[in-house]
C-alpha cells in the first residue's frame, strides 16, 4: 500500500465521522441514514421536508469529494425543458450560492460538492443545509410553473 492510498484511507475515516456527526448535529440519524452506494464508497440519505437528500464520499482521480445531491424534480414530455433550464441558469447565478442545479437524464438536481481536503465540520453542514433547504423550497415551485414531477416521485 502506498502513502498515497494512507492518506486517503485516513481522510476517508475522519470525514466519515465528521459528517456523521454533523448530521445527528442537524438532526438526522447517521446510522438510520447510511446506505450502500454502487461504487461501495459511504453513503447516506434522508428526508428533509419533501426533499430526499444523498450525502456521499467519492472517488475522484484528484482526490476524494464530499458531494451532496437532491432530486428536485423529474421532467416529462410536456415540460419546456428548454425555458426550464434557462431559468435554473439564472436561479445558479443568482439564488442558490454554494449549490447549483444540475440535469442528469430527465432528472432535475440540486448539487453540491468540493474536495474533502481541508474540509472542515462547517463546510460539511453549510453543503448539506444549503442543498436540503434549496431542494424542499424549489421542488414545489418549479413543478407548479414548469409542470413534471417533484423529485424522487
Amino acid at each position: 500500500m502506498s502513502l498515497f492510498e494512507n492518506e486517503r484511507e485516513a481522510n476517508e475515516r475522519s470525514c466519515v465521522a465528521m459528517i456523521e456527526e454533523v448530521l445527528g448535529e442537524l438532526g438526522h440519524d447517521p446510522a438510520a441514514s447510511r446506505v450502500e452506494t454502487a461504487t461501495g464508497e459511504p453513503g447516506w440519505r434522508f428526508e428533509h421536508g419533501s426533499a430526499t437528500v444523498s450525502v456521499s464520499l467519492i472517488n475522484r482521480s484528484d482526490f476524494t469529494h464530499l458531494r451532496v445531491v437532491a432530486p428536485v424534480m423529474t421532467t416529462d414530455a410536456r415540460v419546456d425543458v428548454l425555458k426550464l433550464y434557462r431559468h435554473l441558469l439564472t436561479l445558479n447565478a443568482s439564488e442558490v450560492p454554494g449549490a447549483a442545479f444540475a440535469a442528469y437524464r430527465n432528472e432535475i438536481q440540486l448539487v453540491a460538492e468540493r474536495s474533502t481536503i481541508d474540509l472542515d465540520r462547517g463546510e460539511v453542514a453549510d453543503m448539506v443545509t444549503r442543498v436540503r433547504e434549496y431542494a424542499d423550497d424549489y421542488d414545489d415551485k418549479l413543478v407548479t410553473e414548469f409542470g413534471g414531477r417533484r423529485g424522487g416521485n
